[in-house]
């Protein structure tokens, strides 16, 4: 997720005014290219580690970033690939507008692949944020498609507690909190 938008991060110029000329000039130049792909790819691995799948990952994530902008950031703009070492600039004379049908359709198939995600794999993006976040949104998203009892009482269920795992309903959570959601019977001992 992070290797997929840290290319953006070359549009801060923006915060000093559309006319300041940093975001004109320096906007898919600066970090929009495949030497800031391989170097991200690189730092990722001290939280990865140096799986090859999973650096090939990190990787395809930042291509993707630039094929998307190919396509969709709109007629005129260009990408720099080679910047530093080549001042060629790639430009998509067919690129659709930014604000399109295509890209609300591309937006829309990323927040449900996101969503098929949380659910078979349990983990999304908000785990980078919050871990207790994380399984609190997974395991709601979860018992909206595997339906399953409160431990408790025989209401559906809404969430799991994240002591001991047991799916209860809105009355019998003790300690509602997006970072240590329990049951009133971890609530009770602990």
């Amino acid at each position: 997720m992070i290797a997929s938008l840290a290319p953006d991060l070359d549009g801060l110029g923006l915060l000093f005014g559309q006319h300041s000329g940093l975001y004109e000039r320096f906007h898919h130049v600066l970090l929009h290219n495949l030497l800031f792909g391989a170097l991200l790819t690189l730092a990722s691995a001290r939280w990865i580690g140096w799986r090859a799948s999973s650096l090939v990952l990190v990787f395809g994530s930042f291509v993707a970033h630039l094929v998307g902008d190919y396509f969709g950031s709109g007629p005129g703009w260009a990408l720099w690939p080679f910047w530093p070492v080549s001042d060629r600039e790639v430009l998509n004379p067919n690129a659709w507008a930014f604000v399109s049908w295509q890209n609300n359709l591309v937006g829309c198939a990323a927040v449900a692949f996101s969503l098929v995600i949380a659910i078979r794999a349990g983990r999304t993006p908000l785990e980078f944020i919050h871990l207790g976040l994380d399984r609190s949104v997974v395991d709601a998203l979860q018992l909206r498609v595997r339906p399953a009892t409160c431990a408790v009482c025989a209401r559906r269920a809404t969430a799991r507690c994240h002591d001991c795992r047991r799916a209860v309903c809105p009355p019998h959570v003790g300690a509602p909190s997006y970072r240590r959601l329990v049951c009133v019977g971890c609530w009770a001992e602990g």
